[in-house]
């Protein structure tokens, strides 16, 4: 790897990873007694977490394969980046079922089977994030060029176009703390800080979100 000290803002993935540990949440309190419907749509977390991943694994794991590979050449064996993805992979595996799970017993109003893999995907997702947070994360700094990482957040942003972004950005910052909300906003111009506060997060608060589930 070079040896260059670098030091990226991930302001906006900390707050994805936060989004999504609140949406499980909600989702997993939805599914006990006193809990019927949440203020969250199922919807938005599926496409947003597959959104996530695919720019993950995209513009970020691909590119840190790449130049492991590079660096254990000609022994093509993998290196502790190659190790540390792999481990990351298997984790993300995991998660998959379960939300296909979440999904078929949404389909066919089964509450029980909605509780038990609420639950699971809550722990699993958890787990995940932390690993990532704690493992993979670090190795943007470590390894990836301003480009390269710029590559990122054009990857998102591709995915979800303007009208999107609109919907995504009040989704993400949906009860943040204060700090996150700032740090997110600071990454955006200030046309996008006007859409977000005088359009997009009103709108965001006033539709109305999917119960999960009434059954």
């Amino acid at each position: 790897m070079e040896s260059v000290a670098r030091r990226y803002d991930l302001s906006m993935l900390y707050a994805a990873y936060e989004a999504f540990r609140r949406d499980a949440a909600r989702l997993e309190a939805a599914a006990g007694p006193a809990g019927t419907a949440v203020a969250n749509s199922w919807s938005l977390f599926t496409s947003y977490w597959r959104i996530q991943d695919n720019a993950e694994k995209c513009a970020l794991c691909t590119v840190m394969y790449a130049k492991d590979a590079d660096e254990q050449a000609p022994s093509h064996e993998l290196g502790r980046v190659g190790v540390v993805l792999d481990s990351l992979a298997v984790r993300t595996l995991r998660v998959v079922p379960l939300i296909d799970g979440v999904d078929a017993a949404l389909e066919h109003g089964d509450r029980r089977t909605f509780a038990r893999y609420a639950r699971d995907l809550h722990a699993s997702l958890d787990a995940l994030l932390d690993f990532k947070e704690s493992n993979v994360l670090p190795l943007i700094h470590e390894t990836l060029t301003p480009y390269e990482w710029g590559t990122f957040d054009v990857e998102l942003r591709r995915a979800l176009g303007l009208r999107g972004f609109g919907t995504f950005l009040p989704w993400l910052l949906d009860d943040a703390q204060d700090a996150t909300r700032r740090a997110v906003l600071r990454l955006l111009p200030p046309p996008i800080r006007l859409f977000y506060r005088v359009t997009w997060r009103p709108r965001y608060q006033r539709r109305s979100h999917l119960a999960v589930p009434a059954c």
